[in-house]
C-alpha cells in the first residue's frame, strides 16, 4: 500500500475541507466509469438520463482513468467554506496554472486520449473555457438539485471526525477514518492502491475531504505546489445511496430510537447548531409550538440544550446527543 509520512508538525498541520467542485469530479467519474462504483447504480441511471450533450466532455475527462485527473482540476483549498464557483474558478480561471504541463501527465497514464484531453493539449486557454461551462452545465442538470442533502452528509462527516480528534487525539481519528481503505501506523498513513514510494508530507500537513461519490476507496493529490490531500468516503455514503438515493432518505435505526420527528430534529441541529425554534421549525416544516414540544422532549432526554440569547431560545445538541447520532449512522 502506498504511504504517507508525517512527521509531528504534519499531524499539527492536518484539516479537512468540503469542496463541491470535488465532488463534482468524482460524480462526473461515477457516471462515466465502465462500471458503477459501488453503491451508485441507481444514482447513475438517473444522472445519466439528466446529463445535457453540453456535459459529456467533463464525463469523458473524468472518467477518462479510475484514480487520476490532471492537477490544475484539484487546486489548493481556501482556509474557509468555498462553493462550487470559487472551486471552479480556482480551477479553471488562473492564469498560472500549468495546464499544459498536468494535461501532458495525465494523458502520459491514459491507455486511450479522449478527445476533450487532445483539446486541453492543443488549445489549454480556449479548452479551460469549454470546460468551465461543461463543469457548469453538469452541476445544474446532475448536482445542484441534491447537493443540499450531500453537503449536508459531508459536513456531518467533518464534524465526527473532528469531535474523533478532540476526544482522542488526531492519531486516533486517523486510525480509524477509512477501514479497510485507510490504515494508520505511526508514522504513516496507508492507503489502497498501486504501489509507490512513500511520500513525505514535509511539515505541509494533509487536507481530508470526504465524498460521497468516492465509493470504491480512497484518491490522493500529491504536487509540490500544494497541500498534501486525500480523498476518502464518507462514513454515511453506503446508507445515504442505498435508501432510495439520499432521497426522502428516512433516519433508520434512530427514527426507532427515538420516532421520526424527534429525530429530524436532532439531524436538523447536526447541520446547523444554535438554531432558534422558529429557524427549526421551518426547516422541519411544523409550527413553533410543535418544534418546542418535541425540542422539549429530547431536553429532557439530556439529548440537546437550550440557552437564550436576547428573547431568543437557541438548541444545540449535547454529547449525548452527538453520540446518540454517531451511535446510529448508516
Amino acid at each position: 500500500m502506498p504511504r504517507l509520512v508525517f512527521s509531528d508538525s504534519d499531524l499539527g498541520r492536518v484539516r479537512f475541507a468540503v469542496l463541491p467542485f470535488q465532488e463534482t469530479l468524482k460524480a462526473a467519474r461515477g457516471l462515466g466509469l465502465p462500471a458503477p462504483p459501488p453503491g451508485l447504480a441507481a444514482w447513475r441511471h438517473a444522472g445519466r438520463a439528466a446529463l445535457p450533450a453540453a456535459a459529456r466532455p467533463v464525463v469523458a475527462l473524468c472518467s477518462a482513468h479510475p484514480r487520476h485527473l490532471p492537477d490544475f482540476l484539484t487546486p489548493q483549498p481556501a482556509a474557509g467554506p468555498m462553493t462550487f464557483e470559487d472551486e471552479l474558478h480556482a480551477a479553471l480561471d488562473d492564469p498560472a496554472a500549468p495546464v499544459l504541463q498536468d494535461t501532458a501527465a495525465f494523458a502520459g497514464v491514459l491507455d486511450t486520449v479522449p478527445p476533450v484531453v487532445g483539446t486541453l493539449l492543443r488549445q489549454p486557454t480556449r479548452a479551460r473555457r469549454a470546460l468551465r461551462d461543461a463543469f457548469a452545465a453538469f452541476h445544474r442538470a446532475v448536482l445542484a438539485a441534491d447537493w443540499p442533502r450531500l453537503r449536508a452528509q459531508l459536513a456531518a462527516d467533518v464534524a465526527y471526525r473532528a469531535r474523533l480528534a478532540a476526544r482522542h487525539g488526531v492519531e486516533a481519528m486517523l486510525a480509524t477514518l477509512c477501514p479497510p481503505h485507510v490504515r494508520w501506523e505511526h508514522p504513516y498513513l496507508e492507503f489502497a492502491g498501486p504501489v509507490a514510494p512513500d511520500y513525505a508530507l514535509g511539515g505541509r500537513g494533509l487536507v481530508l475531504a470526504p465524498s460521497m461519490f468516492l465509493t470504491d476507496g480512497v484518491h490522493r493529490q500529491l504536487n509540490d505546489r500544494q497541500q498534501p490531500m486525500l480523498f476518502y468516503p464518507a462514513r454515511t455514503a453506503g446508507a445515504f445511496w442505498r435508501d432510495s438515493g439520499g432521497r426522502d432518505w428516512p433516519d433508520g435505526r434512530l427514527a426507532g430510537a427515538v420516532g421520526e420527528r424527534r429525530a429530524a430534529v436532532l439531524r436538523a441541529l447536526a447541520r446547523r447548531s444554535g438554531r432558534g425554534t422558529a429557524d427549526l421549525a421551518a426547516a422541519l416544516g411544523v409550527t413553533p409550538a410543535t418544534a418546542s414540544a418535541h425540542v422539549a422532549n429530547l431536553r429532557r432526554a439530556g439529548l440537546v440544550v437550550t440557552t437564550r440569547v436576547a428573547r431568543t431560545a437557541r438548541h444545540e445538541l449535547t454529547p449525548l446527543g452527538w453520540d446518540l447520532l454517531d451511535l446510529n449512522a448508516g
